[in-house]
């Protein structure tokens, strides 16, 4: 739950180097030493400051929002006072202390740490993100150049290049040594001098001289373009890797939906079978599907929708004429309550291949995000990996994930599975589990990772490095989890075009 409100100006967010109390520092082999201004350091990664180098000139940090906040950052995920970093000095660290919002250090979330140099924050789910150090200036605040390089190129990664641009070059001109400051503009100045000269030089030559001149400065500009362009390029690649797993949690499992199904068995008569004790007989299971179409298409797998096609359970009911049918049959998305499937809109292949499509009214999809999907060859793809998104092991994981209150409500109801799907999604409790891991093999039927999965989360989307989905999830290799399998999403292309 977020909390903030959110001022309409910022306190000041700036380099104050006026600090010069004496504290306890950490000398190069760890032993310690005494040094003037010890103070906290962030590299604003992400969020109002990104691109910044700021170090601060108080040991004790207050992070948020609210106009008093030291750290000021006006973000939806930032509360008024959200965190705060302290100087301890008795064990010469840092300490992190969440205050009235959620706290992320090292991608794991904390309540107070002790910081250490490298140390990546995250103000909020989701909200700004910052690299923290321990800053022990030698007279002065200065930064190397090749730690503005790394800078710049970590800035890059999490918001692109021109950001990582504006980054080094406020670095270069506000935390550079003076001799850097100095030397730059005197060395752009010395190469203008003769470059200027040899322009002036082609200036003065006969006109066909000159085109050629100019042709040749031209290609070496539109070289020296693409070369850029190539490598703004892999920097916005890489920004967009590190971004994807963040994206699918908090974008697309939105259209990830766990799919509870109940199934019955009658025979011809409609006389329902039951099972040893006198009751009607019922298989129970769980999977996951995931929304492609505004027309409310939903894509799974052909065994969440027919199980009696592979269930042991169920082939003695169906060599003795029972037909199936289902007595409930749903798909719950996150922050919905469960939607009735109409058995009567499934598709399948004509083939025995693990895809099928179900539809649901439109008019109950509206908002929900619809999942895109690969298109052409999986040799495409900028990386190996794999990210699977679903409902492993059904309910279990979703009550492992619940708050403590709700399961000890639902266990004294003695609530059975309908029910508490339905409690779940009341209680914002129903959201797919995402594991990552790599493509070993891709094959013409069949794609093969070792993204851990289980039962429970067949059907659901198995995205690729270029943000869409891939495949569908859909088998395991019992006993060993570094083989789980996909069916190309180009089966589910054939299933959606067909007529």
């Amino acid at each position: 739950m977020r909390a903030a409100t959110l001022s309409s100006e910022c306190a000041s967010n700036g380099v104050d180097d006026n600090l010069d109390a004496g504290v306890c520092g950490v000398g190069r082999h760890g032993v310690q030493s005494y040094v003037l201004g010890v103070r906290p350091q962030l590299l604003h990664l992400s969020g109002p400051l990104r691109g910044k180098t700021v170090t601060y000139a108080t040991n004790s940090l207050l992070i948020g929002s609210a106009l008093t906040a030291k750290v000021c950052l006006k973000d939806p995920a930032v509360a008024g006072q959200h965190a705060v970093i302290e100087y301890n000095a008795p064990d010469c660290s840092f300490h992190l202390r969440g205050l009235s919002g959620a706290i992320f250090v090292n991608h794991i979330e904390v309540l107070e740490v002790i910081l250490t140099d490298g140390d990546l924050i995250e103000f909020g789910i989701d909200g700004p993100r910052a690299r923290f150090r321990a800053f022990a200036p030698n007279g002065s605040v200065c930064k190397p150049v090749r730690r503005m390089l790394l800078d710049a190129r970590e800035v890059g990664r999490h918001s692109g290049s021109i950001s990582a641009v504006r980054g080094f070059t406020r670095d270069i001109l506000t935390l550079a040594t003076p001799q850097l400051k100095v030397g730059v503009p005197v060395l752009i100045a010395v190469l203008a001098l003769p470059l200027g000269w040899i322009a002036g030089w082609f200036g003065s030559q006969p006109s066909e001289a000159a085109r050629l001149a100019n042709l040749v400065a031209l290609e070496d500009i539109n070289k020296l373009r693409e070369g850029l362009a190539a490598e703004a390029k892999k920097v916005d690649q890489l920004s967009a890797a590190n971004e994807l797993p963040r994206e699918v949690r908090t974008k697309w499992g939105l259209g990830v939906c766990l799919i509870h199904g109940i199934v019955g068995m009658k025979d011809a008569s409609g006389e329902v079978a039951q099972n040893e004790s006198e009751q009607p007989f019922e298989f129970e299971y769980s999977g996951t599907g995931f929304l492609v179409g505004a027309d409310g298409a939903v894509v799974t797998n052909r065994h969440v929708v027919a199980p009696w096609e592979y269930s042991e359970d169920l082939k003695p009911l169906l060599a003795a004429g029972y037909t199936p049918f289902f007595s409930h049959f749903t798909s719950t998305f996150p922050d919905r309550a469960p939607i009735s499937i109409e058995p009567g809109s499934v598709r399948m292949r004509s083939d025995q291949i693990d895809v099928a499509i179900y539809r649901l009214l439109p008019s109950l999809i509206t908002g929900l995000p619809l999942l895109p999907l690969h298109v052409g060859s999986l040799e495409s793809l900028p990386d190996q990996r794999a990210i699977v998104v679903g409902y492993p092991t059904g309910l279990s994981a979703l009550l492992a994930k619940a708050a403590p209150a709700v399961v000890a409500a639902l266990q004294k109801e003695r609530a059975n599975m309908t029910l508490v799907i339905a409690k779940l999604s009341s209680a914002g409790e129903v959201s797919p589990t995402i594991t990552q891991g790599i493509i070993s093999d891709a094959l013409p039927e069949k794609l093969v990772y070792d993204a851990p999965t289980t039962h429970g989360g067949s059907g659901g989307p198995v995205f690729g490095g270029d943000g869409k989905v891939i495949a569908v999830n859909h088998a395991i290799l019992q006993g060993f989890g570094g083989a789980n399998y996909g069916v190309p999403v180009s089966f589910v292309w054939d299933l959606l075009n067909a007529k």
